[in-house]
């Protein structure tokens, strides 16, 4: 075994323990998942985009609800009746006064009321409208960190392999020393608890890269296909890419953030709500149209009326100062939550700014100095192997599996920040994260003709 160089016993392992880590999720959803396919994956059936959408349905049927006060209704109304005659009456062997009519009602003024009620209602679909968008952009956002869990796991368990593979060999060449009598048991006892840690470190990853698959699963509201391939996406020119500066992005922010919206057409409603309920007791003129068969004819009874009609409240028990006061609240409640709103959205995007900077900077250079490293030190582990003065690389490829794993976690928070800052602004996150389509080349210039 002792001859047989480190390639060997990485690939058995990587064979022989991919087969039995039951990843069996290859071909379950049809071939490689991108980054731009799940960004851009439809929602509609996501929980969390179809409470927003239900909000959003809500506030349409209470628009429609709203905008039908002056629509003309129409009803039936009649009754069966037995009575005892009066002396007086007109025909006193009539025992029944059974009566069957129809009216229709048309409002035609209120003094303002129903159009503030109308814009209310219409503020409250905008706000609405912008919530779905807001939803939709934050489960884009938590699918791009599911996505990025799914390859970081994936790029973990090979280093884990890679350093098991290491410590098995280790442990292998130990066993055959003690049996020469050339290594204690204290030595292999050492390189014993090495191997089993990395071999715990393993399956712990082993299970993160089917967890992580799971989960990326149920966010696409596909749970019964498990994606089993995803395409590392090429992010690197955002690290050469400076964010705005502060008040710019405040000022975007504060401006077209869309929770923030939402929390100010909420309020706008609000005010209508406010004024309306001012307005409770103002009246209502409306025209109304009555035909009706009676049985008993009477005096009073017209078969045919038509008439224009006003209806002034002059007493609603306190009806209107509760209205009043329900609407204050509602809007010194949206008051608050748009304050609250500014500041965590201020802070946010500060630090925001901040981690994109150290990302960009300071944890580009790491992840060079380590990749670095692990160039050099593979370098001099392969020139030991081949001039016979090494048995095998030893942890050189481990180290840079590791220095790739570092620059992925570096590269995908930083997508991560940017992204985040994006959603801030109200900005689609798949834009900005998925290449643009080429514009097509020019044509190239030809020589005139002699």
């Amino acid at each position: 075994m002792n001859g047989k160089p480190l390639f060997f016993w990485l690939g058995l392992m990587g064979a022989g323990f991919g087969l039995g880590s039951n990843l069996s999720l290859a071909a379950q959803n049809g071939g490689a998942l991108t980054l731009q396919s799940v960004l851009t994956a439809p929602l509609a059936q996501q929980y969390g985009v179809m409470g927003a959408a239900a909000d959003l349905a809500d506030a349409k049927a209470n628009q429609a609800l709203v905008d039908s006060w002056y629509d003309p209704t129409v009803s039936v109304h009649g009754h069966l009746r037995a009575i005892e005659p009066s002396h007086a009456a007109t025909d006193p062997n009539t025992r029944y006064d059974n009566a069957l009519g129809i009216s229709a009602r048309q409002r035609l003024y209120d003094f303002g009321r129903q159009s503030l009620r109308s814009e209310a209602a219409k503020s409250g679909v905008t706000g609405a409208e912008l919530t779905v968008f807001s939803v939709e952009q934050q489960q884009r956002l938590a699918l791009l960190k599911a996505f990025f869990a799914v390859l970081l796991a994936d790029q973990t368990y090979t280093v884990q392999n890679e350093r098991m593979a290491v410590d098995f060999v280790r442990l292998d060449k130990a066993k055959d020393r003690q049996e020469l009598g050339l290594a204690s048991e204290y030595d292999l006892a050492v390189l014993q608890r090495a191997y089993e840690e990395v071999s715990f470190a393993r399956a712990r990853a082993d299970v993160e890269r089917r967890l992580t698959r799971r989960q990326l699963a149920e966010l696409l509201g596909t749970p019964d296909q498990i994606p089993a391939t995803l395409v590392a996406p090429k992010l690197a020119a955002l690290a050469t890419q400076k964010p705005p500066e502060f008040e710019s992005i405040i000022k975007n922010l504060l401006a077209d953030n869309p929770g923030l919206q939402a929390l100010r057409a909420g309020y706008r409603a609000s005010e209508q709500s406010l004024k309306a309920a001012r307005d409770h007791n103002a009246p209502t003129i409306y025209a109304e149209v009555n035909g009706d068969y009676y049985q008993r004819e009477l005096g009073s009874r017209d078969p045919l009326r038509a008439g224009v009609y006003i209806d002034f409240p002059l007493y609603d028990g306190g009806v209107r100062d509760a209205s009043i006061g329900k609407a204050q609240a509602a809007r010194m409640r949206l008051a608050a939550k748009i304050a609250e709103r500014e500041a965590a959205l201020r802070e946010a995007a500060a630090s925001t700014l901040e981690l994109i900077e150290v990302y960009r900077t300071a944890a580009t250079r790491r992840v060079k100095a380590l990749e670095h490293y692990s160039d050099l030190n593979f370098t001099r582990k392969q020139t030991l192997y081949q001039m016979e003065k090494a048995t095998d690389l030893g942890d050189a490829m481990a180290e840079e599996s590791a220095a790739q794993l570092e620059r992925m976690r570096a590269t995908y928070a930083l997508a991560t920040y940017w992204a985040q800052l994006a959603l801030l602004q109200g900005e689609p996150i798949d834009r900005l994260l998925t290449p643009a389509p080429k514009a097509p080349s020019p044509p190239l210039p030809t020589e005139p003709k002699p």
